[in-house]
C-alpha cells in the first residue's frame, strides 16, 4: 500500500494562487499514491460539478480512489445532518469511495432519541455504496476519554459507520496522538497524517509528533493520507518518505 493525498497538501495553491483542486491533483500525476481526498471547502459552487467530473476521470485514469472530505459535522444535538442523504447521492453519481465528516455535537443525555438517530444512521449507511467516517476534532467534542466512549458506542450501534483519526488536532486541545492513539488505533479505518509543533503544521521530520510510532501502530489496510500544507518542491520528498516506511514496516 502506498500513501495517499488530501488536497490540504495545496492549500497554499488554492487559497493563496487561485488554483482548482483539479490544477493541484494533475501535478501528483506519475507519483505512486493511492488515493486522493478532495475538500468540500475548496471548491467553488459554481464549477463543482464539472470540476468534480474531471477528478472523477482523473482518478480513473491513474488508478486512484477517491475520497471526500465534508466540511460539516456528522451530529447536531444528537440528530444526523440533514445534508447527509444529498451527499451520499454525489458520492454514488462520481464513485466516491469515503466521505468523511466531523464528529458533531453527539451526547449521552438522551439516549433513547440517541439510539434512534443511530439506528436510522445504520439503516442508511447501510444501503449505500460509499463508506462514511467521522473524525476527531480540535475542541471540546474531540477530548479523550470522553471521545473514546463516543466512538465505542458508533461502533457498536452504527456498524457501517467508520473512524478517521486525524494526528494533528489533538494539540488544539492539549491532548497527545501518540497517547489517544493506543485507545483508538483498533477503531481507525482511515488515518490522516501530519506532524505539528507549537500548533504550526510542519513537514513531517520537523513536528513533535512521532508519527512513526503511530503508523507502526496502524493496521497496514487502512489508508494513510497526508493531510497539511505541503510546498510544491517538496511533496515528492514527503511521499517518498512515508512510502520507504510503510515498504519497512510492512
Amino acid at each position: 500500500m502506498s500513501v495517499s493525498i488530501n488536497t490540504a497538501v495545496f492549500e497554499n495553491e488554492v487559497k493563496k494562487n487561485g488554483k482548482s483542486q483539479l490544477d493541484c491533483l494533475n501535478e501528483l500525476v506519475g507519483q505512486p499514491i493511492d488515493a486522493i481526498e478532495v475538500r468540500g471547502e475548496f471548491f467553488n459552487e459554481a464549477t463543482k460539478i464539472a470540476e468534480l467530473t474531471a477528478i472523477q476521470q482523473l482518478c480513473v485514469q491513474n488508478n486512484w480512489q477517491l475520497f471526500y472530505s465534508v466540511p460539516e459535522e456528522m451530529f447536531y444535538e444528537n440528530q444526523i445532518n440533514e445534508q447527509l442523504s444529498d451527499y451520499l447521492k454525489m458520492a454514488k453519481d462520481f464513485n466516491i469511495t469515503n466521505l468523511k465528516f466531523s464528529l458533531g455535537d453527539l451526547n449521552f443525555n438522551d439516549m433513547d432519541q440517541l439510539n434512534d438517530t443511530c439506528q436510522t444512521l445504520e439503516m442508511l449507511l447501510a444501503s449505500t455504496l460509499p463508506t462514511v467516517t467521522i473524525e476527531n476534532q480540535p475542541n471540546d467534542n474531540g477530548k479523550m476519554p470522553q471521545f473514546l466512549t463516543k466512538i465505542e458506542y458508533l461502533t457498536k450501534t452504527v456498524t457501517h459507520l467508520g473512524y478517521t483519526f486525524d494526528s494533528g488536532n489533538w494539540y488544539w486541545i492539549n491532548q497527545q496522538p501518540e497517547q489517544a492513539y493506543k485507545q483508538l488505533a483498533q477503531y481507525t479505518t482511515i488515518f490522516h497524517l501530519k506532524n505539528v509543533h507549537d500548533r504550526q503544521t510542519t513537514m513531517l521530520a520537523d513536528g513533535d509528533t512521532d508519527w512513526q510510532q503511530l503508523l507502526r501502530m496502524t493496521n497496514p489496510v487502512v489508508p494513510v493520507f497526508l493531510e497539511y500544507n505541503i510546498p510544491t518542491n517538496l511533496i515528492a520528498s514527503e511521499i517518498k518518505l512515508v512510502n520507504d516506511f510503510l515498504e519497512a514496516i510492512h
